[in-house]
């Protein structure tokens, strides 16, 4: 396994403070492998959708007398597009750093692993978006469905000097001849299923409240008994209840953030009722489906270690902190001194055992112990044989190996 060398040893490694901060680490312990077959299917084709000039949204035929696209077009959007993800991607990183800094501060022994943390979920966070970006685009460019305010986009020459009556010679059109010469207007235009806006917003949003109800809810593990309540005190419980009932708030508040665009898109005539529910169903399931896979992997993250010169990722996962490493260090240590003391006693009782009858009186002038022998094990005899017996399994101390049984010969 690789090995990450520690830039602070002794009591530093474990502070709290920026100059304690591994960076190497931190980058080294983030899943690559998703990272870059990430950017090769859904970033570059993503970006050869947006940029190839053939690649154009499908032309579904035009009915002039369509209600449902003969709505004006705003000159201004309610929320900009870089709004509807701009934001969402700073509540993004404030949510996640307050979840490992503060909340689960306790489940990471430097600030090193909860910065490690952090940025595994915002990367995975940033993975869900653009995943979610590609399937909104395909989805756009090969439906083809017109925007409410697409006959204004279009001015079709059928009804320059005339109303939007409806006359039999111009009922429906694969070109209905429009007038307007930006065809990346137009092109925007046949773009309406489902809302970009709202996908965007949706996936960010989502994501940020599914991780907040993971750490504030579920990731502490069981519940608090009812005696150490008591004893904690009223107050104890009320912050801790205020704590719940503000993360309780922040989900709604970045679902609601994300449902208030999806509304504006309807609003400025871009999008129809449908084009909203769908962008925001396809954001909500892709970011589902990535914080379900993220909770388990930020399990299974290599934790880091300042305490020691050269830092491996430890077993252990995430909630080990320190103890994992220091009860780890003690059992290694005291296996080591076990063995080194059964290895000594077995040869000092084979070659004792050849004195005979001299080493019986021996034992006996000193109250049938062995000379050798340690205190805490079995009487030995000469001329038995020693034979290590595994001890049992101890939960988080080390398993007493060595102890010893002496088995007569005869």
């Amino acid at each position: 396994m690789p090995k990450f060398r520690s830039n602070s040893i002794g009591k530093g490694g474990n502070a709290w403070t920026i100059r304690s901060v591994n960076c190497r680490f931190i980058l080294a312990s983030q899943q690559w492998a998703t990272i870059l077959l990430t950017f090769l299917f859904a970033v570059i084709p993503l970006m050869i959708i947006y940029w190839s000039p053939s690649i154009t949204p499908r032309h579904r035929p035009v009915y002039i007398y369509d209600a449902t696209i003969s709505y004006p077009m705003a000159a201004h959007d309610t929320v900009p597009t870089w709004a509807a993800y701009t934001v969402p991607y700073i509540l993004l990183i404030i949510s996640v750093l307050v979840g490992e800094l503060v909340i689960c501060r306790s489940m990471h022994n430097n600030l090193t692993n909860a910065l490690a943390a952090a940025l595994h979920f915002i990367v995975d966070a940033v993975a869900a978006f653009f995943v979610a970006i590609l399937v909104q685009r395909a989805t756009k460019t090969a439906v083809g469905r017109l925007r409410p305010d697409f006959l204004d986009r279009c001015k079709p020459a059928a009804l320059l000097g005339n109303s939007y009556l409806f006359h039999l010679e111009i009922g429906s059109y694969i070109d209905p001849g429009c007038t307007e010469t930006d065809q990346a207007l137009l092109d925007d235009g046949r773009s309406s299923f489902p809302s970009g806006h709202t996908n965007m917003s949706a996936v960010l949003c989502a994501y940020v409240a599914g991780y907040c109800l993971w750490t504030v809810y579920m990731r502490h593990g069981h519940p608090t008994s009812g005696a150490k309540e008591e004893q904690r005190g009223w107050m104890h419980f009320m912050r801790r209840d205020l704590c719940q009932a503000l993360a309780l708030y922040w989900i709604l508040l970045m679902l609601g953030i994300s449902w208030a665009i999806a509304g504006s898109r309807i609003v400025d005539n871009k999008h129809h009722p449908s084009d909203v529910v769908a962008g925001f169903v396809l954001g909500a399931s892709v970011a589902v489906i990535f914080l379900l896979r993220s909770i388990p992997c930020a399990r299974f993250m290599p934790r880091y270690d300042g305490h020691v010169a050269e830092a491996q990722p430890l077993r252990g996962g995430e909630g080990s902190g320190g103890a994992d490493v220091d009860r780890d260090t003690r059992r290694s240590e005291g296996l080591a001194e076990l063995g080194q003391h059964s290895s000594n006693h077995t040869n000092g009782y084979h070659a004792e055992g050849n004195r005979g009858s001299g080493a019986q009186q021996e034992m006996a002038m000193r109250g049938g112990h062995y000379p050798s022998q340690p205190k805490g094990y079995p009487a030995f005899t000469p001329g038995s044989v020693v034979h290590p017996q595994p001890a049992p399994k101890y939960a988080g101390a080390a398993a007493p190996f060595g102890v010893q049984h002496s088995i007569p010969l005869s």
